[in-house]
């Protein structure tokens, strides 16, 4: 008896120690990194660590809720989006190096789509347009003397210096377009902005990372 009771204690050792290993190999991936919720907390530590909420952006529209909020996000970023555009545009013709080139092939294609659906849920919404004298605020004219700033610190510049300044101010911009979107996921009224200000945390992080990493990469850092 004593024999078959140790026996059986064996077995349900044993079978505990494979469900446990199993589930740990189920948890990982071929890299060894964890998945599913690990993962996930991972990487919106990650975005929500770039966001700066002491910073003006993140300020003014962490108070803007629903419609509100919508309203102001679309009308700025439109304006944040073209100047984004413009300074990737200047970079096809004005950077050194192949890097930059792509990502700004990149800004143009994601950031004029991004602006094509934002017109179109201005309309669709009935929101006033950003532009001209249909222009819904103030902030919105600010937001075009902010680009046209950015864009002065770049021309004039071409090879090096201009890919120097060219990530200086990119890292600037995207940083101010994620603490602008960082309240969109409780403040928006809309899906849509919910799900485009999650992208644009997400794509705009991972450029901004790969972008410090170029300074580094090609000691343009002091």
């Amino acid at each position: 008896m004593k024999d078959k009771n140790n026996i059986i204690i064996v077995a349900i050792v044993a079978v505990v120690a494979i469900a446990g290993i199993t589930a740990f190999a189920m948890n990982r991936n071929d890299d060894g990194m964890m998945n599913d919720g690990m993962m996930g907390r991972s990487s919106n530590s990650q975005s929500a660590s770039l966001v700066d909420t002491n910073s003006a952006d993140y300020k003014m529209y962490s108070e803007l809720k629903g419609d509100d909020y919508d309203r102001m996000f679309v009308a700025n970023m439109i304006e944040h989006h073209k100047g984004a555009v413009d300074m990737a545009k200047l970079a096809l013709t004005s950077a050194s190096r192949s890097e930059i080139k792509t990502l700004a092939t990149a800004i143009i294609s994601d950031q004029t789509s991004e602006i094509n659906n934002m017109t179109t849920w201005q309309k669709d919404w009935g929101y006033p347009s950003s532009s001209g004298e249909m222009m819904m605020d103030h902030s919105s004219m600010g937001m075009m003397d902010s680009n046209d700033g950015m864009m002065k610190e770049l021309n004039g510049k071409t090879g090096e210096a201009f890919d120097k300044a060219f990530l200086e101010q990119m890292i600037m911009h995207h940083q101010s377009a994620i603490n602008m979107a960082a309240p969109g996921a409780s403040n928006a009224k809309h899906q849509e902005i919910k799900d485009l200000t999650a992208a644009i945390i997400s794509a705009q992080t991972k450029e901004i990372t790969q972008m410090k990493q170029w300074q580094k990469d090609w000691k343009y850092t002091n």
